[in-house]
């Protein structure tokens, strides 16, 4: 059975960064730019939702166990005046724990934590170029509030 606990400051070390690296990567393959362009945007990004790294209030940061050991990671945004919603900003399941169920167990458990805390509504993004993702949150409830399409033109 997955459980979470909050990240420790030598997770959110390692983990934020190659966040970084993956989220621009996205950007790039979502074509927003090039991959400098996309590095320094979501560079800024992460400054300004976590001005106070792994402290940052309103910002939850979990591991998600299995057994002891670690599978996945999840960060979920609280609510705020500009944003009535929590927002998972990011849910990971690492490359050697995948498809077990895990990404799941640890969206189910961000639903847990978030009524715990009294939180009502969540939404989160998904990139077009991540068919499974998008498969697992439309399994869990999850509807289309919005989508952006593009397209290239040669």
């Amino acid at each position: 059975m997955l459980t979470i606990r909050p990240l420790t400051q030598s997770e959110y070390d390692r983990r934020v960064p190659a966040l970084q690296a993956e989220y621009a990567a996205d950007e790039v393959l979502a074509g927003r730019g090039t991959a400098a362009d996309a590095a320094e945007r979501v560079a800024q990004q992460f400054a300004t939702l976590l001005p106070d790294g792994l402290a940052t209030e309103g910002q939850l940061m979990f591991a998600g166990e299995v057994d002891g050991e670690v599978v996945g990671f999840l960060w979920i945004g609280l609510p705020t005046p500009e944003r009535p919603q929590a927002w998972i900003y990011e849910i990971q399941v690492d490359e050697a724990h995948r498809r077990r169920g895990h990404g799941r167990a640890l969206m189910l458990a961000a639903e847990d934590e978030l009524r715990a805390r009294g939180v009502t509504r969540l939404g989160l993004n998904v990139f077009g170029h991540n068919p499974g993702a998008r498969q697992l949150y439309e399994s869990l409830g999850f509807e289309t509030t919005s989508q952006q399409m593009s397209k290239t033109l040669e």
